[in-house]
């Protein structure tokens, strides 16, 4: 048993249609989505391998997640809450389960659900997970699908074909998830998720925020922490308490990408290691990062 990877990345927007067209323009290839039948919510989705960014919005605010709805009301689109790919899914629901009864964490799991997704074509695809409660945020959760690698990509496209990008998008290779303070964050991951650091704290200057590691199979989380009032993630944790701050996602060149996405008209910063920031005004509000890879 396994938690493998970060599964999807949650963008919650309010139109769909509108996010679809922002993220073409950022050089992703943007699938058609399909309805949730009976969770009051719909995507559209940025394949990439193995992960995927939803877009998702609310269709129906009485069945759709009261998370969801809450988000959009409080802070309006951006980065929601993102999925953990299990290989074993009831495996890592009863080792959560034993460090919450042994008092290792105040997080719980819920009881598990499972998921479909119907597209306008009628195709399904199928998934088993399981939300995290507890703390004072919305808590990434556990997910299984019913196929894997190029099987679950053709799925996840949906009633069409699945498209390259064209900004030639790869996979994401770090997600930043803040804290008040780096402690918090370490202990969160590891004794509620199970998940080990890799290495002992170091800066990052840019953000003026410590930061420790959390290797998996593919990809990895940064957990960070802001080391005064003056960093930027300071007034986000202040806001949220806990999230979701920013994603990393590779290219094959940088310095191509940031040249072709400012001749889309999108603002970018380049930063001296090469690494690319996308200006979040054209990503409806996500701080979304170019790196090598």
């Amino acid at each position: 048993m396994a938690i493998t990877h970060i599964d999807h990345v949650l963008i919650a927007v309010n139109g769909l249609e509108e996010a679809a067209e922002r993220y073409r323009r950022l050089g992703f290839f943007v699938t058609e989505g399909g309805e949730h039948p009976g969770r009051g919510t719909a995507n559209r989705l940025a394949v990439l391998d193995p992960e995927y960014l939803e877009l998702i919005a609310v269709r129906d605010r009485a069945a759709a997640w009261p998370d969801l709805v809450e988000h959009l009301d409080r802070f309006g689109p951006g980065l929601f809450t993102f999925a953990l790919a299990s290989d074993d899914l009831e495996a890592d629901l009863s080792a959560f389960r034993r460090r919450a009864a042994d008092g290792v964490t105040d997080l719980r799991p819920e009881e598990p659900w499972d998921g479909e997704l119907v597209t306008p074509g009628g195709r399904r695809r199928t998934w088993r997970a399981f939300r995290v409660a507890g703390g004072r945020a919305v808590n990434p959760f556990l997910i299984q699908h019913d196929s894997e690698g190029e099987e679950k990509r053709r799925k996840l496209a949906g009633d069409g074909e699945l498209l390259p990008h064209p900004l030639q998008y790869g996979s994401v290779s770090r997600l930043a998830f803040a804290f008040p303070t780096l402690d918090e964050g370490v202990a969160y991951f590891r004794d509620g998720y199970g998940l080990q650091p890799e290495g002992g704290p170091s800066i990052c200057p840019s953000r003026q925020a410590d930061r420790v590691f959390f290797p998996l199979q593919r990809g990895l989380i940064e957990v960070i922490a802001p080391r005064g009032g003056d960093s930027p993630v300071a007034a986000f944790v202040a806001e949220r308490g806990y999230g979701v701050h920013s994603v990393a996602v590779t290219v094959p060149d940088t310095a191509r990408a940031a040249d072709q996405l400012e001749s889309r008209g999108v603002a970018v910063r380049r930063l001296p290691s090469g690494t690319v920031q996308v200006d979040p005004a054209h990503t409806l509000g996500v701080r979304l990062s170019l790196v090598k890879g």
